[in-house]
């Protein structure tokens, strides 16, 4: 038996893009990018993936029919490539690295690698002193507008980056009423609950960690992804899905 290399899941990432780019009849721009940037594109195929089986999905802001990822917070949203899904009366975008301004305090805003948001979400853009010394624009949107961010990690789990996770849950969601608010769980639900994407596999005690934080929280905790688990459908892995108000 052929010993595969530590980062053959790069492959399954490369097969997500080609698929995705043959579907849609678009192509995609490849340049040299860090692992952790593959890996985010590979998540977010996989979330796509989870929308297709009962969404109309539309690639949209394509530039010559090239689909392009945006991999860094530093990017304008509006220069970028995005998908649009469609579910019965509900519109929404599928969208990377929008920064969202958290409904607690404005001065409170940060990233997240994938956002879920309702289509024509205002993403704002001023001038701000503070921000790249006023040079930049500082893109953001409200996370009134925010239906579930998501967070990208090619390492291995750890507790503390578990329960970091819990702070993006409070911080993005204005729909919340508390970190253990389980209020729009359902089985039926058209979105996948706030999800923590993580590579590598945990040990016995942090898998119980992983399944009590799932249990108590309206998130997922998904783990193994270096091995190829990125079928977020798998009914083997029951995931947490929501409804929204």
């Amino acid at each position: 038996m052929t010993k595969q290399s530590p980062d053959h899941w790069i492959d399954d990432v490369e097969k997500a893009i080609q698929s995705f780019a043959s579907n849609y009849r678009i192509t995609y721009a490849r340049k040299e990018r860090e692992l952790s940037a593959s890996f985010e594109i590979g998540c977010l195929h996989a979330l796509t993936d989870f929308y297709e089986t009962n969404c109309s999905l539309q690639p949209m802001n394509l530039k010559n029919g090239t689909y392009r990822y945006l991999t860094t917070p530093n990017g304008n949203p509006n220069n970028f490539s995005h998908v649009e899904a469609t579910v019965g009366n509900e519109v929404f975008e599928i969208r990377q690295q929008v920064r969202i301004r958290s409904y607690l305090n404005p001065d409170i805003a940060f990233t997240p690698d994938m956002v879920v948001m309702h289509k024509g979400a205002n993403i704002m853009s001023h001038h701000d002193p503070d921000y790249a010394s006023g040079k930049r624009k500082f893109f953001c949107v409200n996370s009134a507008d925010v239906i579930a961010a998501h967070e990208c990690k090619s390492t291995n789990p750890f507790p503390e980056l578990l329960v970091s996770f819990v702070g993006m849950l409070i911080a993005a969601h204005a729909w919340l009423t508390s970190p253990t608010d389980r209020s729009l769980i359902t089985v039926n639900g058209n979105h996948l609950a706030p999800t923590l994407f993580v590579g590598g596999t945990a040990s016995g005690i942090h898998q119980r960690m992983v399944r009590a934080m799932e249990a108590s929280m309206p998130i997922n905790i998904v783990l193994g992804l270096h091995r190829g688990t990125w079928n977020l459908l798998d009914p083997a892995m029951k995931r947490n899905r929501i409804t929204t108000r």
